[in-house]
Protein backbone atom coordinates (compact mmCIF):
# COMPACT_ATOMS: atom_id res chain seq x y z
CA UNK A 1 0.00 0.00 0.00
CA UNK A 2 1.22 3.51 -0.58
CA UNK A 3 1.52 6.33 1.91
CA UNK A 4 1.02 9.89 1.53
CA UNK A 5 3.78 11.59 3.24
CA UNK A 6 2.31 14.24 5.72
CA UNK A 7 4.91 17.07 3.93
CA UNK A 8 2.61 16.45 0.80
CA UNK A 9 0.34 19.61 0.57
CA UNK A 10 -3.10 18.24 1.68
CA UNK A 11 -2.59 15.33 3.25
CA UNK A 12 -4.14 16.47 6.66
CA UNK A 13 -7.42 17.90 4.84
CA UNK A 14 -10.48 15.81 4.87
CA UNK A 15 -12.29 14.18 1.27
CA UNK A 16 -15.11 16.37 -0.11
CA UNK A 17 -18.62 15.01 1.07
CA UNK A 18 -19.59 11.99 -1.16
CA UNK A 19 -22.57 13.66 -2.12
CA UNK A 20 -20.70 16.75 -3.49
CA UNK A 21 -18.13 14.25 -5.12
CA UNK A 22 -21.16 12.17 -6.92
CA UNK A 23 -22.71 15.30 -8.05
CA UNK A 24 -19.21 16.16 -9.66
CA UNK A 25 -18.80 13.53 -11.24
CA UNK A 26 -21.79 12.71 -13.26
CA UNK A 27 -20.56 15.68 -15.36
CA UNK A 28 -17.57 13.14 -16.20
CA UNK A 29 -18.39 11.90 -19.41
CA UNK A 30 -17.00 8.30 -20.11
CA UNK A 31 -17.39 5.16 -22.21
CA UNK A 32 -20.18 2.75 -21.05
CA UNK A 33 -18.56 -1.15 -20.57
CA UNK A 34 -19.64 -4.23 -20.02
CA UNK A 35 -17.27 -6.24 -17.81
CA UNK A 36 -18.01 -10.31 -18.12
CA UNK A 37 -16.67 -13.49 -16.30
CA UNK A 38 -17.27 -17.13 -16.64
CA UNK A 39 -16.91 -19.47 -13.67
CA UNK A 40 -17.91 -22.83 -13.43
CA UNK A 41 -19.26 -22.71 -16.45
CA UNK A 42 -21.41 -19.67 -15.64
CA UNK A 43 -21.56 -16.31 -16.87
CA UNK A 44 -21.58 -12.93 -15.02
CA UNK A 45 -21.51 -9.44 -15.76
CA UNK A 46 -22.39 -5.40 -14.83
CA UNK A 47 -22.16 -2.31 -16.64
CA UNK A 48 -19.33 -0.21 -15.74
CA UNK A 49 -17.57 3.16 -16.50
CA UNK A 50 -14.45 3.20 -14.28
CA UNK A 51 -12.29 0.99 -17.12
CA UNK A 52 -8.90 2.76 -18.23
CA UNK A 53 -5.93 1.95 -19.89
CA UNK A 54 -2.79 1.57 -17.55
CA UNK A 55 0.02 0.39 -19.55
CA UNK A 56 0.60 -0.42 -23.59
CA UNK A 57 3.89 -2.67 -22.55
CA UNK A 58 2.53 -4.80 -21.06
CA UNK A 59 -1.07 -4.18 -22.20
CA UNK A 60 -3.07 -3.92 -18.97
CA UNK A 61 -6.05 -2.06 -18.34
CA UNK A 62 -8.01 -1.48 -15.44
CA UNK A 63 -11.75 -1.41 -13.83
CA UNK A 64 -13.20 -0.49 -10.37
CA UNK A 65 -15.86 -3.04 -9.50
CA UNK A 66 -18.39 -2.57 -7.05
CA UNK A 67 -17.92 -5.16 -4.01
CA UNK A 68 -21.76 -5.61 -3.18
CA UNK A 69 -22.28 -7.32 -6.73
CA UNK A 70 -22.19 -10.85 -7.79
CA UNK A 71 -19.86 -10.53 -10.71
CA UNK A 72 -16.84 -9.21 -8.38
CA UNK A 73 -16.36 -12.07 -6.60
CA UNK A 74 -16.86 -14.79 -9.74
CA UNK A 75 -13.77 -12.19 -11.28
CA UNK A 76 -11.98 -13.21 -8.70
CA UNK A 77 -12.81 -17.17 -8.70
CA UNK A 78 -12.24 -16.95 -11.96
CA UNK A 79 -9.17 -15.15 -12.47
CA UNK A 80 -10.34 -13.56 -15.79
CA UNK A 81 -12.62 -10.94 -17.50
CA UNK A 82 -13.64 -9.50 -20.11
CA UNK A 83 -14.52 -5.39 -21.06
CA UNK A 84 -16.66 -4.95 -23.70
CA UNK A 85 -16.63 -1.31 -24.72
CA UNK A 86 -20.20 -0.84 -26.03
CA UNK A 87 -21.93 0.84 -29.49
CA UNK A 88 -23.84 3.84 -29.69
CA UNK A 89 -26.61 1.05 -30.19
CA UNK A 90 -25.97 -0.99 -27.38
CA UNK A 91 -27.52 0.77 -24.86
CA UNK A 92 -30.50 -1.81 -24.00
CA UNK A 93 -27.73 -3.82 -23.44
CA UNK A 94 -26.09 -1.26 -20.99
CA UNK A 95 -29.27 -0.90 -18.85
CA UNK A 96 -29.70 -4.77 -19.00
CA UNK A 97 -26.29 -5.49 -17.20
CA UNK A 98 -26.73 -2.14 -14.61
CA UNK A 99 -30.32 -3.81 -13.23
CA UNK A 100 -32.54 -1.70 -15.15
CA UNK A 101 -34.27 -4.05 -16.78
CA UNK A 102 -34.63 -5.75 -13.79
CA UNK A 103 -33.10 -8.54 -11.26
CA UNK A 104 -34.30 -11.49 -12.95
CA UNK A 105 -34.09 -10.00 -16.81
CA UNK A 106 -31.42 -12.95 -18.60
CA UNK A 107 -28.77 -9.85 -19.56
CA UNK A 108 -26.64 -12.32 -22.08
CA UNK A 109 -30.14 -13.09 -24.09
CA UNK A 110 -29.68 -9.49 -25.88
CA UNK A 111 -26.79 -9.42 -28.18
CA UNK A 112 -24.75 -12.27 -29.72
CA UNK A 113 -21.89 -13.61 -27.81
CA UNK A 114 -18.70 -15.43 -28.34
CA UNK A 115 -15.36 -15.23 -26.99
CA UNK A 116 -11.59 -15.51 -27.62
CA UNK A 117 -8.76 -16.46 -25.24
CA UNK A 118 -10.04 -16.71 -22.17
CA UNK A 119 -13.71 -17.81 -22.22
CA UNK A 120 -14.94 -14.86 -21.32
CA UNK A 121 -18.07 -13.70 -22.70
CA UNK A 122 -17.21 -11.07 -25.72
CA UNK A 123 -19.98 -9.13 -26.71
CA UNK A 124 -20.21 -8.85 -30.76
CA UNK A 125 -20.32 -5.34 -32.50
CA UNK A 126 -18.86 -3.41 -29.83
CA UNK A 127 -16.78 -0.61 -30.62
CA UNK A 128 -14.04 -2.72 -28.60
CA UNK A 129 -13.56 -5.73 -26.29
CA UNK A 130 -10.88 -6.47 -24.10
CA UNK A 131 -10.01 -10.06 -23.11
CA UNK A 132 -7.50 -10.04 -19.69
CA UNK A 133 -6.03 -12.17 -17.39
CA UNK A 134 -6.69 -11.09 -13.41
CA UNK A 135 -3.27 -10.06 -12.89
CA UNK A 136 -3.58 -7.59 -9.36
CA UNK A 137 -6.42 -6.75 -7.22
CA UNK A 138 -5.94 -3.23 -5.50
CA UNK A 139 -8.83 -3.06 -2.26
CA UNK A 140 -10.80 -0.26 -2.02
CA UNK A 141 -13.78 0.61 0.73
CA UNK A 142 -16.55 -0.06 -1.67
CA UNK A 143 -14.94 -1.66 -4.74
CA UNK A 144 -11.85 -3.20 -5.74
CA UNK A 145 -9.79 -2.35 -8.86
CA UNK A 146 -9.02 -5.42 -10.89
CA UNK A 147 -5.25 -5.09 -13.29
CA UNK A 148 -6.20 -6.93 -16.75
CA UNK A 149 -3.24 -8.05 -18.83
CA UNK A 150 -4.89 -8.23 -22.40
CA UNK A 151 -4.66 -11.70 -24.07
CA UNK A 152 -7.16 -10.38 -27.16
CA UNK A 153 -8.88 -7.71 -28.56
CA UNK A 154 -11.62 -7.07 -31.15
CA UNK A 155 -11.76 -3.20 -32.66
CA UNK A 156 -14.30 -1.93 -34.54
CA UNK A 157 -12.97 1.35 -35.68
CA UNK A 158 -16.12 2.54 -37.72
CA UNK A 159 -18.36 2.10 -34.35
CA UNK A 160 -18.57 5.26 -31.89
CA UNK A 161 -18.59 3.78 -28.15
CA UNK A 162 -22.27 4.97 -26.09
CA UNK A 163 -21.21 7.67 -23.40
CA UNK A 164 -22.44 8.45 -20.28
CA UNK A 165 -22.39 11.64 -18.40
CA UNK A 166 -24.63 13.80 -16.38
CA UNK A 167 -26.56 10.70 -14.98
CA UNK A 168 -27.46 9.67 -19.08
CA UNK A 169 -26.53 7.36 -21.81
CA UNK A 170 -25.37 9.48 -24.68
CA UNK A 171 -24.11 9.75 -27.91
CA UNK A 172 -21.45 11.54 -29.63
CA UNK A 173 -22.16 14.56 -31.66
CA UNK A 174 -20.56 14.86 -34.71
CA UNK A 175 -19.27 17.68 -36.89
CA UNK A 176 -18.54 17.14 -40.61
CA UNK A 177 -15.37 19.53 -41.47
CA UNK A 178 -14.02 20.12 -44.91
CA UNK A 179 -12.00 17.09 -46.25
CA UNK A 180 -8.42 17.54 -45.43
CA UNK A 181 -5.95 14.89 -46.56
CA UNK A 182 -7.50 11.53 -45.79
CA UNK A 183 -9.20 13.02 -42.68
CA UNK A 184 -13.44 13.93 -43.36
CA UNK A 185 -14.80 13.84 -39.86
CA UNK A 186 -13.99 15.77 -36.74
CA UNK A 187 -15.10 15.44 -32.98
Amino acid sequence: MTHISKNIKGADLPPVATSDFVKAMSQHATSVTVITTIDSGLRYGLTATAVSSLTATPPRLLVCVNKSGATHEKIISAGVFAINVLSEDQEKVAKAFSGMLGKDFDRFSLGDWTVLATGCPILQNTASSFDCKLVQIIDQPTHSIFIGEVLATVAKPTADALIYANRRFRQLRKSIAPPQGNDIEYL
